[in-house]
């Protein structure tokens, strides 16, 4: 395990947590990881990968924390590929190709993927070693983002033969613990809970009247700007808009509120965009491509926006 943490990755140690996990997997039995975002959750899948004999099948909700995992894969010398909806078809085939042959060792897919027959006919022909569930807290219905197609994974292990499962998450509470072990028959002690505090996040509430969240949330951005109130009337003339910021996300609960907040800023003069559901899959992609690389600044989204994103600035 330490060789290969090192030769692929180049670290010298485990963070806490991990190396029991990858123990559980490589003992050939099925576990559980809940870790706070950014403890390294997806190295408990990508080290047993391997070593494991066959292909590690990953199922994980977001495009762009595929997309983010494939590329860092790629970058240290490990076959990987995802195949999402962006890809065209013949892109598609090179890749299954690849998974038969055995060249690919890890395949990201969204849950979604498996409600075509033609695909699932696919996978009932290739060896599989282990079947990873990222945000696998989708799966319960007594979490905060029940999926209901999360519900049949327990099924497709058992139809694509898969001996083990691995579940990853950060966010579950002791009942969603309990349910994910429970549906996937993971025992007790192969359960890895490391806790959730994160001395490196600040939570700060503040009490806003429904008619001053606006101004209240300008007047905010503007201040983690450092931007004087002096030059805000420059700010907001549409030919010096310059008020750059650190990267942003603004959650709010609906597709139109994102897009009534992503223009009330724009037009104050900030550079923010929306990102909901109800954009196209391009659309998004191109989003996210925008907001990693910094041309976006402030991205007003809904959920479906922001989990997996591995941007250490926001």
């Amino acid at each position: 395990m330490l060789e290969t943490l090192k030769h692929y990755f180049g670290f010298e140690a485990f963070r806490p947590g991990q190396e029991a996990v990858v123990s559980s997997v490589l003992a050939g039995r099925s576990a559980a990881a809940i870790f706070p975002t950014g403890s390294g959750k997806s190295l408990c899948y990508q080290v047993p990968a391997l070593h494991l004999p066959h292909l590690t099948l990953v199922v994980s909700p977001l495009l762009a924390l595929m997309q983010d995992q494939v590329a860092f894969l790629q970058s240290k010398g490990i076959a990987a590929a995802s195949i999402d909806s962006t890809l065209a078809r013949d892109e598609v085939n090179r890749i299954m190709q690849g998974v038969k042959s055995g060249e690919i060792k890890i395949l990201m897919i969204a849950v979604e993927r498996l409600k075509n027959e033609g695909f699932r006919s696919f996978l009932r022909g290739v060896a599989i070693s282990l079947l990873v569930v990222d945000e696998a807290h989708c799966i319960s219905e007594w979490g905060h983002n029940f999926r209901p197609d999360y519900l049949k994974l327990p099924q497709y292990q058992h139809e694509f033969n898969i001996p083990q499962a691995l579940l990853l998450t950060a966010t579950a509470t002791p009942k969603v613990i309990e349910d994910m072990a429970y549906k996937f028959g993971i025992e007790n002690s192969d359960v890895h809970c490391t806790g959730f505090y994160r001395p490196n996040l600040n939570l700060m509430v503040e009490g806003v009247s429904e008619k001053n969240k606006l101004a209240f949330l300008e007047n905010w951005l503007f201040h983690k700007a450092r931007f004087k109130p002096q030059f805000r009337n420059q700010v907001r003339d549409k030919k010096n808009r310059d008020n750059h910021i650190a990267a942003t996300i603004i959650y709010v609960t609906l597709q139109q509120t994102a897009e009534q907040v992503a223009k009330h800023l724009n037009q104050a003069g900030f550079h923010a965009s929306a990102y909901h559901a109800g954009l196209d899959s391009e659309r998004r992609h191109i989003l996210q491509t925008e907001f990693m690389a910094g041309h976006v600044e402030i991205m007003v989204a809904t959920i479906a926006f922001g989990m997996g994103i591995d941007k250490s600035n926001i």
